[in-house]
């Protein structure tokens, strides 16, 4: 019977830890698993990344979508363990800090991989700011210049993969074609081929001849372009040089230089063992006797106005690429609208123009490309060398960084294992909030070229301070010990008479003090 002027019964004060769900979610059994496969799996990942890359690794591994799942996972029962103990109790101090560090070091991670930036930038000397950051994350984009509407495709680390007979639909546009790529390749050739564009510069295709050894050489030519201006066969040199701009100084001793004219005319003037031996004007289709022997000099066709452009073909699998063209990723894409189909191939990193009618529609398949708040200018790269030996040393980028008003708003240098901080305030730096440039690379070739790494972390002050926290959380763990507690019970007659057994017996009067050890997850 109830007691008299005893109320009803009221549930327990955490009746909610009795909830299986929870139970489950702040298991030990559930921490041991969660923590050993994320120790197996990120062994395998560090095996698949000295085996492959980098961006391998993270594709399968750190940034696929089962690993973030096992990291929820794991973060819950962090914080369902922790409430656990509740009440909470000054001893409890040490488990409560390491779980609040790691899931605060957890937050900080996610929080940088959401809203971080990381890429990489090629600078010259003596161009203009360069705010275009490329992405280590590949994108297919589609752009109709009729509707001024353009679709991309994110697709992340990994290129885009076609199965056969199972193309990928891409995007129908307002004016009917249907767009899918069809099919992937990892051999796909580029052949440089400018295309017309307003505001461009003079392009020409130039064909060398001579009977005698029986060569042809056809190649396309695009004034100004770094690459792209010059035929070089060694022995023989031929430079198209835009209107206005000076030719290069440099050349062989076999040399001609096609000058662009502002009518659109080209002039030629061909330089024997050094020395001019003539000038004339080239017409287009018209082969002109150079005097190297029987070699001949031909504009085969001029643009007025073009921009740098490839002409893409899957290359076969059983044939070598030619010399000094390298072999790229690329997709096929079929455009389709009533009974016209256009198929062509597009490598990576370019973008590639289909004649659909007056307005043609553009493809380009690539990394993605973020915009920078700021340019990047390349003021000097200085190489120093060890002394008595070509062997580099170290070498440095002297950066200028500019407002889109073009005001220089910074300037600093980032040499190897020493980045540059933008913006430099303090407390940006402390936070992350800023962008760290580092050195990357440097080509050998061309001392008015580097390469930085750019990388903008949000959640880099998270991470600091939840390494700190689990660090203060694990001291004091072992510092701060639950104290030694012990129960003490009155011995009765009946139990005197049991003699010693009753002092060391679970019910007897000499119970064995309870300790209690550290415990990091549970």
């Amino acid at each position: 019977m109830m007691p008299s002027g005893a109320g009803p019964s009221r549930p327990p004060r955490y009746a909610w830890k009795r909830n299986p769900v929870f139970q489950f979610l702040a298991s030990l059994r559930l921490a041991v698993v969660l923590l050993s496969a994320l120790i197996v799996m990120s062994i395998v990942g560090t095996i698949f990344e000295s085996k492959f890359d980098a961006d391998t690794a993270r594709t399968w591994f750190y940034e696929a979508p089962w690993f973030h799942l096992w990291l929820l996972f794991l973060g819950a029962n962090l914080t369902c363990s922790a409430f656990m103990r509740l009440p909470w109790k000054k001893y409890h101090t040490g488990f409560l800090l390491t779980h609040l560090g790691i899931i605060t070091l957890m937050i900080g991670a996610v929080i940088g991989w959401i809203r971080g930036i990381e890429g990489t930038m090629t600078l010259f000397k003596d161009s203009p700011p360069d705010n275009a950051l490329v992405l280590q994350k590949r994108q297919l984009t589609v752009r109709d210049p009729d509707a001024r509407r353009a679709v991309t495709m994110h697709l992340g680390r990994g290129p885009l993969r076609v199965s056969e007979g199972k193309p990928v639909a891409i995007w129908n546009t307002p004016s009917g074609w249907n767009i899918e790529a069809v099919a992937d390749s990892e051999r796909v050739l580029g052949t440089f081929e400018p295309t017309p564009a307003p505001d461009g510069k003079t392009a020409m295709r130039v064909r060398l001849q001579t009977k005698a050894m029986g060569q042809t050489i056809d190649q396309w030519l695009l004034a100004g372009d770094r690459d792209h201006a010059r035929l070089d066969l060694g022995l023989i040199t031929v430079d198209l040089v835009a209107p206005g701009a000076a030719a290069p100084m440099a050349g062989a001793a076999n040399r001609a230089i096609i000058r662009a004219q502002e009518d659109g005319a080209l002039k030629l003037e061909i330089l024997s063992g050094g020395r001019t031996v003539a000038e004339t004007p080239l017409a287009a289709g018209s082969a002109v006797s150079t005097g190297w022997n029987d070699w001949t000099i031909e504009a085969v066709q001029t643009i007025a106005s073009a921009q740098p452009g490839f002409r893409f073909e899957e290359w076969p699998a059983d044939k070598k690429a030619p010399s000094g063209q390298p072999l790229l990723e690329g997709v096929q894409i079929r455009m389709t609208r009533g009974e016209q189909t256009i198929t062509q191939w597009v490598g990576a990193g370019w973008r590639v123009v289909f004649p659909t009618g007056a307005f043609p529609l553009e493809v380009s398949y690539g990394w993605e490309v973020h915009r920078l708040p700021f340019g990047l200018v390349l003021e000097d790269f200085v190489v120093e060398r060890n002394e008595g030996t070509d062997e580099p040393a170290s070498f440095r980028s002297d950066l200028a960084m500019v407002l889109p008003d073009g005001k220089v708003d910074g300037t600093g240098s980032c040499s190897m294992n020493q980045p540059a901080n933008y913006p430099q305030a303090l407390w940006r730096s402390l936070t992350g909030l800023t962008y760290k440039i580092s050195q990357a690379s440097w080509n050998p070739n061309d001392l008015s070229q580097s390469s930085v790494q750019i990388l903008r972390d949000p959640g880099w002050l998270l991470k600091w301070v939840g390494s700190l926290i689990l660090c203060a959380g694990l001291v004091t763990m072992f510092t701060m010990r639950r104290p030694v507690t012990s129960v003490a019970t009155a011995v009765t007659p009946d139990d005197s008479r049991r003699g010693d057994d009753a002092a060391t017996s679970p019910s007897g009067s000499g119970l064995k003090p309870q300790h209690s050890s550290p415990s990091l997850i549970s």
